[in-house]
């Protein structure tokens, strides 16, 4: 039969009470994480035409399950096993079904480790193994997911064992009263044996279940002769270059399902957009192509599926979406061990957005080895704040960068309304001596379609003069030592020059100092008391530091005392993350210039050349994975990294700055965007 971990041929465990739901497994197995890879192929994509039933390179069953029977019949390389009790009238369809179940729960993913190390943890927990699979290149070690045994994943008993032959899995099943949750394939030199994690299939919960392998006819035969719901359906080398399939089944299954093997990518996620449907199992095969499950999604927005990603990776990126990771399938190319990974939605609403929040940023500080700080303010679900590393509260201050230039923007279009400028009129009017300014309007700069040269680019070298002061006259000197790049209005092209000008006309028609002006007109009026416009290196001592890679020396350098001068009204603003929140919201319902201004900062937005991102008036508009459109404004200085993004109309917010301390710095900025605002 195999050899076993138990004394007894299964594991008995007796119910437990609920476990309050949490949103993130616990810190990753030891090892260090040292960096994200783009994961390629995703779950999110936009809505497609419909799949039909067969395409190129690929085979599709779309399958409505039909009413319940008990299939006896079956024949070819296959193992089969009927439940011992349990009837039609009284089956419980989620019991030990852990891709039908969405409830929220504690669970973990382990990688390289034996089947003894992962049982043993397994006990430790409370938990049962949910999905196992043999790691590519080894013997004896493998990659599971787990979850824990209580509550809605509550079975009666469940094993895992190795070693097996598949006969033995077969009696092993039968003898005990179980059925396979998942069986992982490896080669020894008597042949094919396998591990199984095995669930409880007694009671209410019995159900009939198939254990099929094959070529790819073979088993799409036995699937829809069987009319079975496919669990977990994996590749394996069956000698020659001939793929085959193991192929695990089960019965009495009410949900609308599909399957797909050898597909790509781009067809499984329309073949799952188009059907409203959710992958639960996933695994790549040696060509490049995947095969697929899924169910009807009924829970909401998923998480979805990716690969190309480590192990550490994978497992991360699960906390940071609030999802639980239900199936991890490893992979080699090019002699580097990849994983595939379909992820689950259990958390929702608040408890989502609290997961993404702390682990996004804990994640992101953890990684860069600095602080990193985040805040979520939405309408319904309420506020999330998360800080780390050497952070003190949410009140921190933070050089917010380029965030800066909606701020001036907003003050230049209260000048409009105002009637003390005009878009339209040319900079020359307001402010002589600009290379080019008579040709130049106003709305060009608030757009970046001036020409201007970008005075940061001619700076000296920040590690030198990190501390020197700038006056916006020697800014604008270098501006004007460059010819324009070309004619206004032709074109897109960021400069912080634009956002100089824009700052030096506000003094102009205001009468005052740009910092002055800015606290008289915006700061002050809408409660603003953590936002400044430092002219040097003053900055509160409760604030977050920054932290820069100096490629000149290769060295850490602290930034925290740069001097904003340097960075003009473009980039000088210091800030804290709630008032980042507060101040957008109030821009995006009308407060701060007026709804017909905001419309024109809104309106007539330039392409900028970078996928669905389009120029406003010191705002940005991205459309996203999942066609929701998000206003936004993002800064970066020498250890400073910050974002400001927004719904439409500013009822979710989401602002987070970190500090970024090394020569290649990690991020999740997309993600966490696409996750915020696309997933909750």
């Amino acid at each position: 039969m195999g050899r076993r971990l138990l004394s007894l041929l299964v594991i008995l465990l007796f119910p437990l009470t609920l476990a309050a739901p949490v949103q993130a497994a616990p810190e990753p197995p030891p090892g260090v994480v040292v960096g994200q890879q783009d994961g390629r192929g995703a779950g999110a994509t936009p809505k497609v035409p419909a799949v039909g039933e067969t395409r190129s390179g690929g085979h599709l069953v779309k399958t409505t399950t039909p009413a319940p029977q008990r299939t006896e019949g079956g024949t070819g390389a296959m193992a089969r096993a009927t439940p011992r009790a349990g009837t039609a009238a009284a089956f419980n369809e989620s019991y030990g079904d852990d891709q039908y179940l969405t409830a929220p729960t504690q669970w973990w993913t382990v990688n390289g480790w034996t089947i003894e190390q992962i049982y043993d943890y397994a006990q430790s927990q409370g938990a049962r193994v949910s999905d196992i699979a043999h790691q590519p290149g080894t013997q004896l070690t493998f990659t599971a997911t787990l979850v824990k045994n209580a509550g809605a994943y509550w079975v009666r008993s469940w094993g895992l064992y190795y070693g097996l032959t598949d006969q033995g899995v077969v009696g092993l099943a039968n003898y005990t009263g179980t059925r396979p949750a998942s069986v992982a394939r490896y080669w020894t030199a008597d042949g094919w044996r396998f591990a199984v994690a095995l669930v409880d299939n007694t009671g209410d919960g019995a159900r009939p279940w198939w254990w099929y392998y094959g070529d790819t006819s073979f088993v799409l035969a036995q699937q829809q002769a069987t009319g079975a719901r496919p669990v977990k359906l994996r590749p394996f080398d069956a000698g020659g270059g001939a793929r085959w399939y193991d192929l695990l089944m089960t019965g009495w299954s009410s949900q609308q399902f599909w399957w797909w093997l050898g597909g790509s990518d781009a067809q499984i996620n329309n073949l799952a957009n188009q059907n409203g449907a959710r992958l639960v199992d996933a695994a790549r095969n040696d060509d490049g192509t995947f095969n697929a499950i899924m169910l009807r999604n009924t829970s909401g927005p998923g998480p979805g599926w990716w690969y190309g990603l480590g192990h550490d990776q994978l497992n991360l990126k699960t906390l940071r979406k609030g999802a639980r990771l239900i199936s991890a399938q490893g992979y080699v190319e090019n002699g580097q061990t990849l994983f595939v990974g379909v992820m689950t939605r259990e958390v929702t609403g608040a408890d989502q957005a609290r997961a993404m929040v702390q682990n996004t940023m804990l994640h992101t500080a953890w990684l860069n080895g600095t602080s990193a700080i985040a805040e979520l303010s939405d309408g319904t679900l309420g506020t999330f704040q998360a800080y780390y590393g050497d952070v003190s509260g949410m009140d921190v201050r933070v050089r917010v960068a380029s965030v800066s230039k909606t701020f001036a923007a907003a003050e230049l279009l209260r000048l409009a309304a105002a009637g003390k400028v005009s878009l339209g009129a040319r900079v020359s009017q307001y402010l002589p001596g600009v290379t080019g300014g008579d040709q130049i309007t106003l709305r060009n700069l608030l757009q970046h379609t001036s020409g201007l040269y970008n005075f940061t680019d001619d700076l000296p070298s920040f590690g030198t003069t990190m501390t020197q002061g700038f006056t916006n006259q020697q800014l604008l000197d270098i501006v004007n030592r460059h010819a324009r790049l070309f004619t206004p209005g032709s074109r897109y092209s960021y400069s912080n020059s634009n956002y100089l000008v824009i700052g030096m006309i506000i003094e102009r028609v205001s009468g005052r100092t740009y910092p002055d002006q800015m606290s008289r007109d915006l700061i002050g009026p809408f409660g603003l008391t953590g936002t400044s416009v430092p002219t040097d290196t003053a900055i509160s001592s409760v604030r977050l530091r920054g932290h820069w890679w100096n490629p000149a020396t290769s060295t850490r350098v602290e930034t925290t005392g740069q001097n904003a001068s340097r960075w003009a009204a473009g980039g000088q603003m210091v800030s804290t993350i709630p008032e980042l929140n507060l101040f957008y919201k109030y821009l995006l319902v009308g407060y701060v210039t007026g709804a017909s201004w905001l419309n024109e900062m809104k309106s007539n937005l330039v392409y900028t050349g970078e996928g669905s991102k389009w120029a406003g008036m010191g705002i940005f508009r991205t459309t996203l994975s999942c066609g929701k459109n998000v206003w936004w404004h993002d800064g970066r200085v020498p250890g400073y990294r910050t974002w400001s993004v927004h719904s439409e109309n500013g009822q979710r917010s989401l602002s987070w700055a970190y500090s970024e301390g090394s020569a290649n710095p990690v991020n999740f900025d997309d993600e966490f965007i696409d996750n915020v605002f696309c997933l909750l």
